[in-house]
Formats: C-alpha cells, sequence, structure tokens
C-alpha cells in the first residue's frame, strides 16, 4: 500500500523554498583503545591532521598532541573527540494535516512562479537599437589582405554576430529610399 506521508514529504523535500531538514551536530568523546605514550599520541596526532585537511607540520602535530592530551586528561587510554553530522528532517514528527499546510504552501509557492514565468511571456518589453551598412558585403565581396579597406570590411553576417554577442537578435532590416543604406534593427529583452 502506498504511504500517503512518505509521498507527501517527498513532494515538499523537492521544493527549494521550503527547508526541510537541518544538520544536528553532536560531538563525541571516542576510546582508541591505545596506551598514552608518546608514540601513540604522534600517531593519533597524524591521523587526526590528516582528517582535517591540515599539514603534517611540527608546529600543526604539536598543537594537536596537546588538544589529544586534554581530551584524554583523566582517562588511562588515548580519547579522542570526533564531531558527527546527521541530517534531521523537521517533518519527521508531523501529522498528515501539518504535511498538507506545508503542501499547500509548495502549492502557492509553485502557482505564482508559474505565475511570473507567464507575465514576461505575455508581456515582454524589448529595448531596440538601430545600426546601418552601406551594402551588403559578403565573405566573396572580401578585399584580400593588405589592399586598401581590407581592416574596415564587415559582412552581413559579421555585423548580426558582433551584436549578437551583445545579446541582440536582429528584428528587422529596412532599406533606405533614396540610398544604398540598409538599417538593421535589433531588439533584446528587457529584463525588468
Amino acid at each position: 500500500m502506498v504511504d500517503l506521508k512518505q509521498m507527501m514529504l517527498d513532494e515538499i523535500r523537492k521544493n527549494t523554498r521550503i527547508q526541510s531538514s537541518y544538520i544536528d551536530e553532536t560531538e563525541e568523546l571516542i576510546d582508541t583503545g591505545l596506551e598514552m605514550n608518546d608514540d601513540n599520541l604522534t600517531l593519533v596526532a597524524f591521523a587526526y591532521l590528516d582528517e582535517k585537511g591540515y599539514r603534517r607540520r611540527v608546529d600543526n602535530v604539536e598543537l594537536a598532541k596537546q588538544k589529544i592530551i586534554e581530551t584524554s586528561q583523566g582517562y588511562d587510554t588515548i580519547i579522542v573527540k570526533k564531531n558527527r553530522s546527521v541530517e534531521m528532517c523537521i517533518f519527521d514528527k508531523a501529522t498528515t494535516a501539518e504535511l498538507k499546510d506545508a503542501l499547500d504552501v509548495c502549492l502557492v509557492n509553485w502557482v505564482s512562479s508559474i505565475n511570473t514565468k507567464l507575465d514576461r511571456l505575455t508581456n515582454k518589453q524589448y529595448e531596440y537599437k538601430v545600426d546601418f551598412i552601406d551594402s551588403l558585403n559578403i565573405e566573396s565581396d572580401r578585399p584580400r589582405t593588405g589592399h586598401l579597406g581590407a581592416e574596415e570590411f564587415e559582412t552581413l553576417e559579421e555585423k548580426i554576430n558582433k551584436h549578437a554577442a551583445d545579446g541582440w537578435e536582429l528584428d528587422r532590416m529596412h532599406t533606405e529610399p533614396k540610398g544604398y543604406r540598409v538599417f538593421l534593427i535589433f531588439r533584446r529583452e528587457r529584463m525588468s
């Protein structure tokens, strides 16, 4: 049979706007069973430094040994402190009614995000930019390198790609009625 409470909990966990867990950190004292002597102390200090990602420098080893000695005070063997982190679910002890309320919040968030996306799609706003070219140049019209005007030569494709790199898209082209100029009208969506 399907566990309705577990299904509700799974849906709540999928929502990024609702915190469904927390980290419970506890400090544990662990008995290594090693006799308290300098060799064993050094070995445990090395293990501690390796676990934490510290370098095995002399000063780091001495600090680790001192910390281990302080923790092991009053014991015959070496004792180390370890932090244990456990992820705990906030909703583990929640009732079905409380889970339903949390799902309602998830639903409201989901509908709100859909509404925002639909609003953006239906009410798009654009900004426009106008550029022009004197003639429609293509790659086969390009003068050879070293010829007069080779540096300023730009094909229609290069001009469109240059604007596209900045987020502009070609909306339309308009030819001047009494001349040879072609106006390029670019647009991009205004994000507000």
